[in-house]
């Protein structure tokens, strides 16, 4: 029997992360504006097939929440990804890890 041919599986990958990332943090929350604050938002994003964020989570809180929710938020808004794919190179569903830094100029 011939071997099976290799797996083309793959994780899923951002797609023009330098973008989007901008965007995200461009979009600050108007209250932590107003109060200075600044952080850093650890998250875990389900990526569907589509490469776009279906679901996020908060891995590593910035101790302000509206800076995590709209970590999150902006993931589900703007992140793009390129998607996982299966043994058969087919896209699928993947998960990823990522951190949103605050900061104000």
């Amino acid at each position: 029997a011939a071997p099976p041919p290799p797996s083309r599986a793959k994780a899923a990958s951002p797609n023009k992360q330098g973008s989007w990332a901008a965007r995200i943090q461009e979009n600050y929350p108007p209250r932590a504006l107003r109060e200075e604050r600044e952080g850093r938002v650890g998250v875990r994003v389900t990526i569907g097939p589509d490469g776009r964020v279906s679901g996020c989570s908060v891995t590593s809180s910035s101790g302000s929440p509206d800076l995590d929710q709209a970590a999150c938020d902006g993931m589900t808004r703007y992140a793009r990804y390129n998607p996982a794919l299966d043994d058969a190179g087919n896209p699928t569903s993947g998960a990823a890890s990522t951190a949103i830094v605050y900061r104000l100029n």
